[in-house]
């Protein structure tokens, strides 16, 4: 393909089954909103903790001795409640050289068991997380550390992101069973528009 060809083809629109109708971007419900800002939140503290502490240890010489402890536990709530934003937008990989010879019905298909699937393993994990919070609720555990942050409290997060996922991707699956619903039988069209 020559460059001037390239110019013609529109750029691709993203996969996400909460695109807008005027692809816009994803939109997202009020959980997703929540756990976007809470990630931003979280990524802004990241970038706090560990600017300050690479200037006092640079100028001063001196460490609060925290920055690694606040950094951990920003990444956990970075990874867990990004979980429902990649879920909103699509953001999630999968196999598209297979997902791409499948007519429009069996796409809506496999991604409704994909997503059966995923909430199935998100719905065993939350349980064995709550178990895994619970117990250092009721023993009182505590960080080794200078903050000496109850270890429930930094767990927490884990349990509340996975939730956040686990409607998501409820909120996915009842959107696609809709749009199979409405997708006639031996429709070939792609199903972009959700």
């Amino acid at each position: 393909m020559t460059e001037s060809s390239l110019k013609n083809v529109p750029p691709p629109q993203p996969e996400g089954g909460g695109t807008s109708p005027d692809n816009v971007g994803p939109t997202y419900s009020l959980v997703e909103k929540g756990c976007l800002a809470l990630s931003q939140v979280a990524i802004l503290i990241l970038i706090a903790v560990v600017g300050i502490d690479v200037l006092t240890r640079s100028l001063l010489n001196y460490s609060f001795e925290v920055a690694d402890e606040l950094g951990g536990y920003m990444l956990v709530v970075i990874a867990f409640f990004s979980l429902a934003v990649c879920q909103a937008h699509d953001g999630f990989h999968r196999v598209e050289f297979v997902i791409d010879n499948l007519s429009a019905r069996s796409r809506i298909i496999a991604r409704i068991i994909y997503d059966a699937v995923a909430l199935a393993l998100a719905l065993l994990l939350a349980w064995h997380l709550w178990a895994f919070v619970s117990n250092s609720w009721t023993s009182g555990s505590e960080a080794p550390t200078r903050l000496m942050t109850p270890l429930w409290l930094a767990q927490l997060p884990m349990v509340l992101g996975m939730l956040a996922y686990i409607v998501s991707l409820c909120a996915t699956i009842v959107r696609y069973a809709g749009l199979l619903r409405t997708m006639p039988q031996n429709s070939r069209e792609a199903y972009d528009e959700r």
